[in-house]
């Protein structure tokens, strides 16, 4: 089976490393058409090259800060400009906050509401216009397990990803006459260059090494090891892929079933 994917136009957010860069490479290899956005311009170039040189996959970077309308809007009519549709969002870029409400300024809340909860809600605004046009297409949002699972530490990324499971699934319903789903999916720990951020921070909270806290990760995975990109990205390809087509709202852990919740 193919992921029918040939073809298709696939607009990326924060795809210079990590579960955006392999989404974006497992995108490629099934033969889609990408149009990348990261704000590092010197790590997207590098990014988007190298999944050029391995699929020869036709690759647009636009340098873009989600937290900003205008960058939205223009990384959206660039990629429009040059392939003239939009079939599947996936919305990627996002940060990390560690700490409880006294830990947490004005500032980060107003920072990461901008950049995941906003930006993500922008970029799904821009695009459905155009897959309307299109007679259709797929949003993917990576949100993450603190959505699901309250946790102290994780206290603004668990609100901003439980606001976005509620978007993913008002969203579908508002959507669904338009034959354009949108689902989500949760990574739990990730083996990303943002875990590695994570660690640290709570590193710095646990008063324990770094390699502590990973190994400590480790240990609570039932498989013995935390997951990589590539995880993540097989589960996203299947979202995206005709074998998926009708599968609307809906959210999938992507944990090794380490979330107790139902």
């Amino acid at each position: 089976m193919t992921a029918g994917l040939q073809g298709k136009v696939v607009l990326i957010t924060g795809a210079s490393k990590g579960i955006g860069k392999a989404i974006a490479l497992a995108m490629a290899t099934e033969g889609a058409r990408l149009a990348l956005c990261a704000r590092d311009e010197d790590q997207l170039k590098l990014a988007a090259n190298e999944i050029q040189v391995h699929t020869k996959a036709d690759v647009l970077s636009v340098k873009a800060n989600m937290t900003k309308l205008n960058d939205i809007s223009r990384f959206v009519n660039v990629a429009v400009k040059k392939f003239n549709r939009i079939d599947i969002l996936v919305n990627n870029a996002g940060g990390a906050h560690i700490g409880g409400i006294l830990n947490t300024t004005d500032e980060d809340w107003e920072y990461h509401i901008q950049l995941k909860l906003l930006g993500y809600m922008r970029m799904a605004r821009e695009v459905i216009p155009h897959m309307k046009t299109n007679g259709g297409g797929k949003i993917i949002n990576i949100v993450g397990t603190a959505g699901k699972e309250p946790n102290v530490l994780f206290m603004v990324p668990g609100v901003t990803n439980g606001a976005l499971l509620n978007f993913t699934k008002s969203l579908s319903k508002e959507l669904e006459g338009d034959s354009i789903s949108v689902n989500a999916v949760n990574p739990g720990t990730t083996n990303t260059p943002l875990t590695e951020e994570t660690f640290k921070s709570l590193a710095t909270i646990l008063q324990k090494t770094q390699e502590e806290v990973r190994e400590s990760a480790v240990n609570l995975s039932p498989r013995g090891r935390i997951a990589s990109p590539e995880d993540v990205a097989k589960v996203v390809l299947f979202l995206a892929s005709d074998a998926s087509n009708l599968i609307n709202g809906i959210s999938i852990n992507a944990d090794d079933g380490k979330v107790l919740g139902v």
